[in-house]
C-alpha cells in the first residue's frame, strides 16, 4: 500500500468545509462550508475564484448542473433552502423552499431539469428546475435523510440515511426497491454511478482496547448481500465515494485520512495524508484522475490518482 500526499492545498474558507463537487469538464471545484458561503476554485491554476454569499446558514451540499452552467448548495435548518446560482455570473438564480430541517444532499438529474434533495425533516424532495415548483415528497425514512442520488438514466432515484434504510423510487414516487443492510447508524451514505452497489462508513469500538476503529461496508442494493467489508481506518469513517467509473471507493475518516479501495479485489491501495482534522467529504473528478476532499481544518486537498 503506498502513502500519497496533495498535489495542492486551496485555503479560503474560515470554518468547516461540509462538501466539495467538480464541474462536468473537471476545471473548476465547488465547495460549501460552515462559513455560509459556496466557493469556486479553478482546479487548474489552484486559486480560488468566487465567493457565492447569501446562505444565512451552514451550507451542507454543493452539486453542479451538467452543463456546468448551473450550480444548486442547500443548507442547515437557519434557513433550510436551496439556492439555484449562476456559475459564470455567480449570481442566485432561485430560492426553494419546503424542507423543515437540515438539507444534507442535493443533486441535478442527468438531463438537468430536476433537483433531488433530502434532508434532517425525514423527507426526498424533487423539484422542476424551470418552474421553481416542487414535483415529488416522498416521507418514509423514520430518522435524517443524508444522501440521495440519480440513476445514470435519470428513470429512478436513491435515497438513504441515518435509519439504514435504501429507497430506491421511480419518478412518480413508486417504492421499486427497499432494503436494510444490517449495519450501524451512518453519516454518509454513497450510491454507485449505475446505483447497483451502495457503500457506508461508520465505525466501531475494538473489543479489547475499546478505541473506535473505523469500518465501511458495501452491498448490493437489489439483494442487500455485503460483498465488502473494508478495515484501515483508525477513527469513525465519515464519508464514501465511489469513483466515476464504479472500480473504486474513497472514504475519509475522522483519522484525518483518505483511504483508496478497489472494489474488484477489496483490497486498500493507498491512504492519502495531509489533512490535519476530520475529513467531511470527498468529491471524485469526472475523468477519475484527480480527487479532491475537504473537512474541518478548512482546506481543500487535490490529489493525483491517474499515476
Amino acid at each position: 500500500m503506498s502513502e500519497i500526499h496533495p498535489i495542492a492545498i486551496l485555503r479560503g474558507h474560515t470554518n468547516w468545509i461540509y462538501d466539495a463537487a467538480f464541474s462536468p469538464d473537471g476545471r473548476t471545484l465547488s465547495t460549501g462550508g460552515w462559513d455560509h458561503t459556496v466557493r469556486l476554485w479553478d482546479v487548474v491554476e489552484r486559486q480560488q475564484i468566487a465567493v457565492l454569499r447569501g446562505h444565512e446558514s451552514e451550507v451542507y451540499g454543493v452539486a453542479f448542473s451538467p452543463d456546468g452552467n448551473r450550480l444548486a448548495s442547500c443548507c442547515a435548518n437557519n434557513e433550510s433552502l436551496i439556492r439555484l446560482w449562476s456559475v459564470q455570473s455567480t449570481q442566485q438564480l432561485a430560492a426553494f423552499s419546503g424542507h423543515g430541517n437540515v438539507i444534507h444532499d442535493v443533486r441535478f438529474s442527468p438531463d438537468g431539469k430536476l433537483l433531488a434533495s433530502c434532508g434532517y425533516d425525514r423527507t426526498v424532495r424533487v423539484w422542476d428546475v424551470e418552474t421553481r415548483s416542487q414535483t415529488l415528497n416522498l416521507p418514509g425514512h423514520s430518522r435524517d435523510v443524508y444522501s440521495v442520488a440519480f440513476s445514470p438514466d435519470g428513470t429512478r432515484l436513491g435515497a438513504a440515511g441515518a435509519d439504514t434504510t435504501i429507497r430506491i423510487w421511480d419518478l412518480t414516487g413508486k417504492i421499486q426497491i427497499e432494503c436494510k443492510p444490517v449495519m450501524k447508524w451512518a453519516h454518509k451514505l454513497a450510491f454507485s454511478p449505475d446505483l447497483s452497489l451502495a457503500a457506508a462508513g461508520y465505525g466501531v469500538r475494538d473489543a479489547n482496547s475499546r478505541r473506535p476503529v473505523g469500518m465501511i461496508k458495501v452491498w448490493r442494493i437489489e439483494t442487500g448481500k455485503v460483498i465488502h467489508t473494508f478495515r484501515g481506518h483508525r477513527n469513525w469513517v465519515y464519508s464514501v465515494e465511489f469513483s466515476p467509473d464504479g472500480t473504486k471507493l474513497v472514504s475519509g475518516g475522522w483519522d484525518g485520512t483518505v483511504k483508496l479501495w478497489d472494489l474488484a479485489s477489496g483490497k486498500e491501495q493507498g491512504t492519502m495524508v495531509g489533512h490535519h482534522d476530520i475529513v467531511q467529504a470527498i468529491a471524485f473528478a469526472p475523468d477519475g484522475g484527480t480527487l479532491a476532499s475537504v473537512g474541518h481544518d478548512q482546506q481543500v486537498h487535490l490529489w493525483n490518482l491517474a499515476e
